[in-house]
């Protein structure tokens, strides 16, 4: 789990609200204390990369995540449920 970590976006698929090339602040300290719930953006690692989605869906303490940028987005619609391990943090701000 991450106290705080930066990431810097790649990708277009949580614009508008996230652009590529901004930074995000990422942590996971205030999943200590919850659970992630619908509505988070969280930082997730697929792989080897580090994405960066909206929590739509909770189903069974799995995650389905998914790009603001329905039309640009890698996310839970091709790659499935994300389990809780795979989430890195919430992010808390854009740098």
């Amino acid at each position: 789990m991450l106290l705080f970590a930066k990431f810097r976006v790649v990708g277009h698929s949580m614009e508008p609200l996230i652009k590529s090339g901004e930074t995000v602040l990422v942590s996971s300290v205030f999943y200590w204390f919850k659970k992630p719930k619908i509505g988070d953006i969280v930082a997730f690692r697929d792989k080897e990369a580090v994405l960066i989605k909206r929590i739509t869906k909770v189903d069974k303490g799995k995650y389905f995540l998914e790009g603001d940028n329905k039309k640009d987005s890698l996310d839970s619609r091709k790659l499935g449920l994300i389990s809780r391990d795979k989430i890195l943090g919430e992010i808390i701000y854009r740098l």
